[in-house]
């Protein structure tokens, strides 16, 4: 094993907000059962969850120093995750977050910490989400998109580690889903004012990823899995094309866009990419109506409504891309 110091405070921040049973637990259990014995902090922060966080950790908490529970007013995981930053230890190192849902392969910290210790001031891993057959590093993306290891140099580790090669936001901006919020770690000097934005229920993490690859250019990854993700309480699962869930993603990544575009420092090539997933959602947002409507499935109005006051330009936008719907629709039977 290299020389690896393991004195430095890691502190774990998870959101946390289940109905089911067990999950928490299997999750913090994984973070303890790290090899390297790390000097860990686990912080969870109950977002006034229906299966309280004190109920499914009571031995743990009672028996041990290195997990700390804050409960909160449902606020959603942006908020959660704040409070959980706020209220890290002051000797803290490195962060690292973990959704309530998801665990960590007993050697993830291992890798992360190799990165650090060679300088690197991001990590993250791959991971694999229940239910899908491919790893993050396997999703589908535009061509040259792919993280292909062999095409960033080798750190030479014990661990198998890369070292990202190239503008790493610019590639993040573009394939930001490739890292799970929670297989990423970070050093906490380069960003310790960072938090999530709470304008954002949904796609607050994304937004903050973007924020931290800014950061730095020292990132270094992963290849293998290191990350189980669980299914817990997310709407990106079961919010597929045709769904009246499909309205809640779609007007998620609008406020998601805007907040790009106004938050992050944009090159002219960047700001050109978000506007057109920007104009694309738009436009995709009317074809679900439009597909919610003719099958007879329920379209949640209010939704709608809070994406036309949030984006005036979806309404200017309207009737151009009802009538691109309808013209597509008598291409496609044509």
């Amino acid at each position: 094993m290299e020389n690896l110091d393991f004195s430095q405070l890691i502190s774990v921040v998870i959101p946390y907000y289940q109905n089911e049973r067990g999950l928490l637990r299997k999750c913090v259990e994984s973070i303890f059962y790290q090899q390297g014995g790390f000097c860990i902090q686990v912080i969870v922060v109950d977002d006034a969850s229906p299966v309280p966080a004190s109920e499914e950790l009571a031995d743990l908490y009672s028996n041990d120093r290195r997990l700390t529970i804050i409960v909160q007013e449902n606020a959603g995981p942006g908020a959660a995750r704040n409070n959980g930053l706020d209220h890290m230890p002051h000797d803290t190192r490195y962060v690292a977050f973990i959704d309530s849902d998801d665990c960590w392969r007993e050697d993830f910290l291992l890798h992360a910490m190799n990165a650090m210790q060679h300088g690197y001031d991001l990590f993250f891993a791959n991971s694999r989400r229940i239910g899908f057959a491919d790893t993050r590093f396997e999703w589908k993306s535009e061509e040259g998109l792919d993280l292909v290891p062999a095409n960033h140099p080798s750190l030479g580790s014990e661990h198998p580690l890369h070292a990202f090669s190239g503008d790493f936001f610019s590639y993040a901006i573009k394939r930001s889903n490739i890292i799970s919020t929670s297989a990423l770690v970070y050093r906490l000097e380069i960003a310790p004012e960072l938090r999530f934005s709470t304008r954002l229920f949904n796609g607050q993490d994304r937004l903050f990823k973007l924020a931290l690859s800014q950061k730095t250019d020292k990132v270094a990854f992963a290849a293998r899995v290191l990350v189980d993700e669980g299914r817990g309480v997310n709407i990106f699962d079961s919010a597929g094309w045709g769904t009246p869930e499909s309205l809640v993603l779609l007007t998620n990544y609008l406020k998601l866009s805007k907040c790009i575009l106004a938050e992050l420092r944009l090159e002219d090539n960047h700001r050109a990419f978000v506007v057109k997933q920007l104009t694309d959602t738009r436009h995709s947002l009317v074809a679900s109506i439009v597909h919610l409507l003719k099958t007879g499935q329920k379209c949640d109005w209010r939704l709608v409504l809070r994406a036309s006051w949030s984006d005036p330009a979806f309404i200017l936008m309207f009737v151009p891309n009802l009538l691109r719907v309808m013209m597509n629709k008598v291409r496609s039977s044509a």
